[in-house]
C-alpha cells in the first residue's frame, strides 16, 4: 500500500510547490530547506542497485586495420659480419659443330696422359754429328797437282759418257701420270725421308710405349700390335713417344673391331701437355677431322668430313708437317691441307676416342716418324 505524499506550499504566496523546489515559480521567493526536506522525506527511498561482475577477464581491445592498407612485411635482418653469398655462374655446354655428323663429336677433355703415368721431358733428337778430321799439311801438293788434274779430266769424261747412257734408259725422266682412284683423285706415294723413329711393336722391351690397365683404358702389346682400349664412353686416351719433333712425316696403320662400337683412331702431334696439342682423328663410320686443344679448349681446324677412301676397319694415316702447314692423308690419299701456328713442335702419340658407347678399341701395327 502506497503512503500518501504531503504537498508543499510557498510561504509567501501559498503557491503549490513541487518537491525539492528552491524558488517559487509564482513569486520567486526562496523556499526554505525545511519545506523541501519535509517534501523529500515524504518520497519513498529506492535502494541503489549493486551489479557484481562475473568471473570473466575483460576482452582485449580490437585492432582494426584499414581495408585499403596491407600489413607491413616482416623485416629481414642480415648479420653484420656475414656477406651475402655470391651468385653461382651458369654452366654453359659447348656448342656442337654445325657440320658435324650424328655420330662423331668434339672429343671431351682428355682424362689420361701416358700409360706409364709419367710425362717424359721433351728432348730434341740429336742431329747427326760429323767426324772431325784433323788438318794435314799437303807436303807434296805441288808435285802431285798436275797428275791429279789429268786423272780428274779423264774421270770427268768417263762420267759424262755413263750419265748419257743412263739418262736414255731412265724412266723417271719421263714419268707416267700418277694412278687415279675411283673418284679420279691421284694416289700419292709414301715419302722416303730419313727415319727418325720407328716401332713395329714386336718387342715390348724396346718400345717407347708402355702398358697399363685401369677403369678408363687398357694399353697392351698383343701379337705384334699395340692395343688401346677405351673403357668409358666419350673419352679420349693416348700414348706418347719420346722426343720433340718439328717438320716430320708421321705414319701409322691400325684396325678396329668389325662389330664393335663407334671408334675414332688417330695421331696426336706437337704435344705440349695434356691441355695443348693437335689431334687427327678418323672414325669407323667414314669421317675425319683435325682439332686443336689449346689451354683445354677444343678448336676445330677441319670439321668432321666424310670420305669414301676411309675403310670402316683398316686404315693407314699420315700427317706431314712443314712449318705451319699441316697435310692429312688416309690410305696414301691426300685429304686436306691447312695452316696453324699455335704449336710448331712437340711430342707424337697414338690416340683412340670413344663415342656414346664404351669399348672402343684400335690395334696399331706400327708408327714411323720420317724427316721432312
Amino acid at each position: 500500500m502506497n503512503t500518501p505524499q504531503r504537498p508543499a506550499f510557498c510561504p509567501e504566496c501559498g503557491h503549490k510547490l513541487a518537491s525539492a523546489t528552491r524558488f517559487c515559480p509564482e513569486c520567486g521567493a526562496r523556499i526554505p530547506d525545511a519545506i523541501n526536506q519535509a517534501a523529500a522525506a515524504d518520497q519513498p527511498v529506492t535502494p541503489p542497485t549493486v551489479v557484481i561482475p562475473p568471473d570473466q577477464a575483460p576482452a582485449p581491445p580490437t585492432v582494426v586495420i584499414p581495408p585499403d592498407q596491407a600489413p607491413a612485411p616482416p623485416t629481414v635482418v642480415i648479420p653484420p659480419d656475414q656477406a651475402p653469398a655470391p651468385p653461382t655462374p651458369p654452366f654453359i655446354l659447348p656448342s656442337p659443330s654445325t657440320n658435324a655428323p650424328p655420330d662423331p663429336y668434339m672429343p671431351p677433355r682428355p682424362m689420361y696422359d701416358s700409360p706409364a703415368g709419367i710425362n717424359m721431358p721433351p728432348t730434341l733428337p740429336s742431329p747427326p754429328t760429323k767426324n772431325n778430321q784433323p788438318k794435314r799439311v799437303l807436303v807434296l801438293g805441288l808435285i802431285g797437282g798436275i797428275g791429279c788434274l789429268l786423272i780428274s779430266l779423264i774421270a770427268m769424261f768417263g762420267f759424262i759418257i755413263v750419265a748419257i747412257l743412263t739418262t736414255i734408259s731412265d724412266p723417271t725422266l719421263f714419268p707416267n701420270p700418277p694412278a687415279a682412284s675411283e673418284d679420279g683423285s691421284p694416289v700419292i706415294a709414301s715419302p722416303s725421308g730419313n727415319i727418325l723413329a720407328r716401332d713395329d711393336f714386336e718387342n715390348p722391351e724396346t718400345s717407347e710405349l708402355g702398358t697399363s690397365n685401369d677403369n678408363s683404358a687398357r694399353y697392351a702389346f698383343e701379337q705384334g700390335r699395340y692395343v688401346i682400349e677405351v673403357k668409358q664412353p666419350k673419352l679420349l686416351v693416348w700414348s706418347l713417344l719420346d722426343g720433340n719433333y718439328r717438320d716430320v712425316v708421321i705414319e701409322t696403320s691400325y684396325s678396329t673391331q668389325s662389330n664393335g662400337p663407334p671408334t675414332a683412331a688417330g695421331l696426336i702431334f706437337r704435344y705440349q701437355d695434356e691441355n695443348n696439342f693437335y689431334l687427327f682423328s678418323v672414325s669407323s663410320d667414314g669421317y675425319y677431322a683435325l682439332e686443336l686443344l689449346e689451354n683445354n679448349q677444343w678448336i676445330t681446324l677441319i670439321d668432321w668430313t666424310q670420305h669414301t677412301i676411309i675403310h670402316p676397319e683398316h686404315n693407314r694415316l699420315r700427317v706431314e708437317l712443314r712449318g705451319d702447314q699441316i697435310t692429312l692423308y688416309v690410305n696414301d690419299r691426300r685429304l686436306e691441307q691447312t695452316r696453324d701456328t699455335t704449336f710448331m713442335s712437340g711430342q707424337i702419340g697414338l690416340a683412340v676416342t670413344s663415342f656414346d658407347q664404351a669399348g672402343a678399341l684400335a690395334r696399331y701395327d706400327d708408327i714411323i716418324v720420317r724427316q721432312r
